[in-house]
């Protein structure tokens, strides 16, 4: 049964999030003499139609595509979508709306607040991870010389819609990767989250607007109370300093593997390092390990390979005086960041995820 939407006026971002978003969204897209959608080559084929049937007053807008994928999220992209910007004559009054997954959000966002000193944007994610995550908390950016998010700013798009009508259009392995970080929620703040999860194989879900919209206020919730991520946000950060570097390493290889599965990847090694640094308890280790087990698949990496994910880490931004800092779980929903651990303890912790299995 469909439900109405929810409108957060989270100043100064306004969000509507839920079933019928879309149709309700009017309001928060309008209003600007201008306007201009970037898209990639997947959501101009699969979202693009969707967006315009439920918005039809924005049937004749301007498109601009870029290529889809986190290799593409380079400085090579955003100086082709500041071309067109720039061939389309698009002024400072202009809003551009970032229809797509995290890559497209995080890119569009970091092209719209460059250009001419910045224009206005709007996102509507496209993906589950887009939904939960990345068109979440003003984090801009690309990755620069194959490091994840290695150059960006902090700004705030004017207004996010987020409508699970867009799930429709994915491709399982992008269902999984959303999956990660909502899994994230319920560990670093949300034990209800957790519950309802628990012991579920994310194909099995069938109550996903009820998990978008909570694991969406959950993270608005931290952006308002430390948008710059000077303190609890950081929280976010929690599977993230292992798991960028899983996620920077398999794109040097150019085999590049969803964010989710990195995220998946560095939750286990970083539990570990909970149990070890935090007093979080064994068997709630356990618990989260079969969690993720149960929904991804382990990472193909050998011993080998270890010295190269340390040096990764290495260029991580919570990185702070040459020290690996972390935020890490003290007890399911209950965080901790800034967590400064040695490399003999993050080396024992990949140890743990190379040969439990």
């Amino acid at each position: 049964m469909n439900t109405s939407p929810v409108f957060l006026d989270a100043k100064p971002v306004s969000y509507m999030i839920g079933e019928q978003a879309l149709d309700h969204s009017s309001k928060l897209l309008v209003n600007y003499p201008r306007y201009v959608l970037l898209v990639d080559n997947n959501t101009r084929n699969y979202c693009l139609p969707v967006f315009r049937e439920h918005l039809p007053e924005f049937r004749e807008t301007d498109v601009i595509c870029i290529e889809s994928g986190e290799e593409k999220k380079n400085l090579d992209q955003a100086l082709f979508i500041w071309k067109e910007l720039t061939r389309l004559n698009v002024d400072r009054d202009a809003l551009m709306i970032n229809l797509g997954g995290g890559v497209l959000t995080d890119i569009g966002g970091f092209v719209a607040a460059t250009y001419k000193r910045g224009i206005a944007f709007a996102n509507v994610p496209t993906t589950l991870l887009g939904m939960v995550d990345a068109s979440i908390g003003g984090k801009t950016g690309i990755d620069f010389g194959k490091f994840k998010n290695q150059v960006g700013l902090f700004v705030d798009p004017v207004s996010v819609v987020i409508d699970p009508v867009f799930l429709k259009t994915l491709e399982e392995k992008h269902w999984q990767s959303g999956f990660a970080e909502v899994l994230k929620y319920g560990l670093i703040m949300d034990r209800e989250l957790w519950q309802w999860l628990y012991g579920k194989d994310f194909h099995e879900i069938d109550f996903w607007d009820k998990i978008i919209v909570r694991a969406a206020r959950d993270k608005i919730d931290i952006v308002r109370h430390d948008f710059e991520e000077k303190g609890v946000r950081k929280n976010l950060n929690f599977g993230h300093t292992i798991g960028h570097a899983f996620e920077s390493f398999f794109l040097k290889k150019e085999t590049p593997i969803t964010h989710g599965q990195a995220i998946a990847a560095g939750m286990i090694c970083e539990a570990y390092i909970s149990e070890k640094m935090t007093d979080l308890e064994c068997s709630r280790k356990e618990e989260i390990v079969e969690m993720i087990d149960k929904n991804f698949s382990r990472l193909s990496v050998t011993k080998e390979d270890v010295p190269a994910l340390i040096d990764l880490m290495r260029q991580d931004k919570k990185v702070r005086e040459g020290k690996l800092r972390f935020s890490l779980i003290k007890r399911l929903g209950k965080a901790v960041h800034d967590k400064e651990v040695s490399t003999d303890l993050v080396l024992e912790s990949l140890e743990y995820y190379l040969h439990d299995r």
